[in-house]
């Protein structure tokens, strides 16, 4: 893995810098100021200053929390559905709701933030992941290798984008360089085919009918393994359709190319070319944006792998939950099979969702990031199409989750005071489907940010 030195992933803005440095984007009313608009920077910035000495903004009554939570609680009992969550308040530590938070309950997508949290914990979030290529020793192969950037493109590095920051097109041209500098026109290509141990893709999920919604976990892919921009496809041997992208894309700039096997790097290989991912800190921000599985289960195993874990899909899910468990976070209802929460069989109580958002909250040091690298309401990834009206508008800050009978959210909210909240709050056992449920989740969010 490659370290780079950059500026922050996520800067808060001016307005807000001082009081709490992952709310850094929002519309606030006139007597407000104006936060900037939501950041693009790409790298991470340590916080400076313990959190909690900045409390800010008038407290929040129980009697407010529970008010609103009454239309949730009602739609639940009258669609036959459970409603569930907690909030907290972030200042003081203080249970302002609890509906079955100690009850495990199927957390969806939410789960990714606690892949996130490990990942924070176990790697560097300004280190990149290089692919590269080596020649070996006899002149005549081409190993194409990878530390685990599922984000390749197939063009040109774009270097101001997170997925296609390294490209196999800019690799291929360094690479056919390095090789007519040496009188070579033509190699075998041979590639890493895996990276970790056990299977690269859950069969849990295709017994649920879910496996279409992610790719496999391994050395490199393209889109995170996608058979096309945006497609729940994904190649059932990911690096072995990067090969024949690269082949191609050396062909073109010049080398003949026959298309060998996957297996392990030569021996004593001489490094001809690399190109290097966007930093980890933008990968785990693009995951939790665009809600994306793979690379949640593939963070997982990255991270395992450098706690000197298993790297099978059991062995990441023990590693979170030790992580959990090291951080006093309590994990009573605990159950994965994922860090994607894709799987159904997933339970994970409101109680382990918001200790990992508090314990981010209250951290110096890279897992502090975590809750600064969720989405925005009306500003980033799966949040942006929803709570699009002030103030909830770039206050609201979560992780969404979303399967077909479950709906839920898991961040932050700052009220107009500019009190901030911890919340998780979800619909489970919603037998018609929990999309058309979702509104009266956003509606609460939208309620705990009017408050002054």
């Amino acid at each position: 893995m490659h370290r780079t030195s950059m500026g922050p992933i996520v800067s808060a803005s001016a307005a807000l810098v001082a009081a709490v440095a992952f709310l850094s984007a929002g519309c606030t009313p006139s007597s407000v100021p104006t936060p900037k608009a939501v950041p693009t920077a790409a790298t991470l910035e340590p916080a400076s200053a313990s959190v909690p000495a900045q409390a800010s903004g008038n407290p929040v009554s129980e009697t407010q929390l529970a008010q609103l939570w009454r239309p949730v609680a009602v739609g639940a009992d009258k669609g036959d559905y459970t409603a569930w969550g907690v909030v907290v308040d972030a200042q003081t530590g203080d249970i302002l709701l609890d509906e079955d938070a100690a009850i495990g309950h199927t957390p969806a997508s939410t789960t990714k933030t606690l892949a996130a949290f490990s990942a924070l914990k176990h790697l560097d979030p300004t280190t990149t992941l290089t692919t590269s290529t080596l020649l070996s020793g006899d002149n005549r192969t081409l190993f194409l290798d990878s530390e685990g950037d599922l984000l390749l493109g197939a063009g040109e590095s774009e270097e101001t984008e997170v997925s296609g920051r390294a490209g196999l097109q800019t690799l291929a041209d360094k690479t056919a360089a390095a090789l007519t500098s040496r009188g070579i026109t033509s190699v075998t290509l041979n590639w890493r085919g895996t990276l970790f141990e056990g299977d690269s893709h859950l069969p849990a999920w295709d017994a649920q009918e879910v496996g279409g919604y992610e790719g496999h976990v391994g050395p490199m892919a393209i889109d995170a393994g996608r058979t096309a921009p945006g497609a729940y496809a994904f190649h059932e041997d990911a690096p072995g359709y990067v090969a024949q992208v690269f082949a191609k894309a050396l062909t073109s700039s010049g080398v003949a190319v026959k298309l060998g096997k996957d297996g392990e790097a030569p021996t004593g290989g001489e490094t001809l070319a690399s190109v290097s991912s966007a930093t980890m800190g933008e990968q785990l921000r693009w995951m939790l944006a665009h809600s994306d599985n793979t690379l949640a289960d593939q963070y997982c195993r990255l991270a395992a792998s450098a706690a000197g874990q298993p790297t099978t899909y059991a062995g990441a899910v023990a590693m979170v939950k030790a992580d959990l468990v090291e951080a006093s976070i309590p994990t009573r209802g605990m159950i994965l099979e994922d860090c994607s929460g894709l799987s159904t069989n997933d339970k994970l109580s409101a109680n382990t969702l918001v200790g990992v958002l508090k314990a981010s909250y209250e951290a110096q040091g890279s897992q502090g990031d975590l809750i600064r690298l969720l989405p925005w309401a009306d500003l980033v990834g799966t949040l942006s199409d929803r709570m699009t009206d002030e103030p909830a508008a770039g206050n609201v800050q979560a992780k969404t989750g979303a399967l077909q009978g479950v709906t839920t959210l898991s961040g932050s909210v700052r009220t107009q005071s500019g009190r901030v909240l911890l919340v998780v709050i979800g619909h489970d056992l919603v037998e018609d489907g929990a999309l058309p449920t979702r509104w009266r989740l956003d509606r609460f969010e939208e309620g705990l940010a009017e408050l002054d």
